[in-house]
């Protein structure tokens, strides 16, 4: 190779090394730029998922012992069925199912911290004939489990001046908001799961029995859509996680501050197929988790609040990724709402 040849591939090189640096810095500054202090963890990438327990069953809100709620397609059916009106065994001459929440857990999750009072979702039903039967698994109907989704709209009655009434979907009604709008409010009850941040995927820990159903997840988005998302078969036998992923299509918001637009999750379905076998079929579930980008960002003036109605939803969404993290108790208390601004008077002079 002549002289002027090497002179020329070293020259070739080194242009590709600078090429190269070049990307290295505009990465590594990307990253710098794309770290943060956010509410829920500090130097975290805005980009960065967390696996975050949504539903655990170690703590008993149902007040009887059974958790959530199972049905099936083949319960006995009663008219004009109240609140809370839920009865844990049923039975008739095409099915029977029951639940309830037992101890136990997965050894590949909770050999690596304590295993004092954790408990495993248990259901058991059967049915009488073969075909396209279904079971629902939902949360009770509990303040614990409630949601309200305020609907904001222009209506008729907004130009006469009449107000709607105040609706409370909670048995406790501090829990409620106080919408206060020059326009009309329609207030949502939603009975699930509340999900923070925008969710990617969802996994849940099944015990099987080599059971023939499929497991499906019913989520609904902030503007009252339902959603079904497949799990996929329960044809096992043992403790193994189910995945579900929540496509891009669902609409899940975060252009403004505090996210109060979240999924929640209805219910899980069971559905057997045409050729399943009858028998009663015995099923455990652990671990309801969410792969979430909870990212709040903390920003100079997230303390201000407009009034109180501004403070409390800030508090709500504090509350939701408080109460969903592993160490709720080392969270700073809520910020006391009567201390926030009221209507607008003269300053003192």
């Amino acid at each position: 190779m002549t002289p002027k040849k090497i002179f020329l591939q070293k020259l070739r090189l080194l242009a590709s090394a600078s090429a190269i640096g070049f990307v290295c810095i505009l990465l590594s500054t990307s990253e710098a730029e794309a770290r943060i202090n956010s509410i829920y963890a500090k130097d975290v990438s805005t980009n960065e998922f967390r696996a975050i327990t949504i539903e655990s069953w170690d703590r008993d809100y149902s007040g009887g012992g059974y958790g959530w709620r199972i049905q099936t397609d083949k319960d006995s059916k009663k008219k004009n069925r109240a609140k809370g009106d839920y009865k844990v065994l049923d039975s008739n001459f095409q099915s029977e199912r029951e639940s309830k929440l037992v101890p136990g857990y997965p050894l590949a999750l909770r050999s690596s911290y304590g295993i004092e009072n954790l408990r495993v979702f248990a259901v058991r039903f059967g049915f009488t004939f073969p075909g396209y039967n279904e079971v629902d698994l939902a949360p009770p109907e509990v303040d614990q489990y409630t949601h309200e989704r305020p609907r904001y709209y222009l209506q008729e009655s907004a130009l006469s001046g009449n107000v709607l009434p105040k609706r409370s979907c909670y048995n406790d009604n501090r829990l409620s908001f106080e919408y206060e709008s020059n326009r009309p409010v329609s207030v949502e009850c939603v009975n699930g799961v509340n999900v923070p941040g925008i969710v990617k995927e969802f996994s849940v820990w099944i015990m099987g029995r080599g059971n023939d159903y499929e497991l499906e997840a019913w989520v609904e988005d902030w503007k009252g859509e339902v959603h079904i998302l497949k799990f996929g078969s329960i044809n096992f036998i043992g403790w193994r996680p189910l995945n579900a992923k929540v496509p891009s299509r669902i609409p899940q918001s975060i252009d403004s501050y505090p996210q109060l637009q979240t999924l929640i999750v209805r219910k899980l379905k069971l559905r057997s197929r045409r050729k399943t076998p009858l028998g009663m079929v015995y099923l455990f579930l652990d671990e309801f988790r969410a792969l979430s980008k909870v990212t709040q960002l903390s920003f100079d003036g997230a303390q201000l609040d407009f009034d109180r109605i501004d403070c409390e939803r800030k508090n709500q969404l504090f509350r939701l990724l408080r109460d969903n993290s592993q160490v709720p108790e080392q969270w700073p208390k809520l910020v006391d709402c009567n201390l926030a601004p009221g209507p607008a008077a003269p300053l003192p002079p």
